[in-house]
């Protein structure tokens, strides 16, 4: 869950120009990296919930 907000939070900071990735001094590139954090932290959910369905 942690992982979707930190992405939504560097999706929103890089696209309105008050945060860049370190090192390369993108918004861009930081909003890259939280579009693959916000696929992650869904990619979790979905794979924690379906271990709960198969327990059943």
């Amino acid at each position: 869950m942690s992982s979707i907000i930190f992405g939504l939070v560097f999706i929103v900071g890089g696209l309105s120009g008050t945060l860049a990735l370190v090192g390369t001094n993108s918004g861009t590139a930081l909003a890259v990296v939280g579009v693959f954090l916000v696929g992650r932290g869904i990619w979790r959910i979905r794979k924690q919930r379906a271990r709960q369905v198969q327990a059943l």
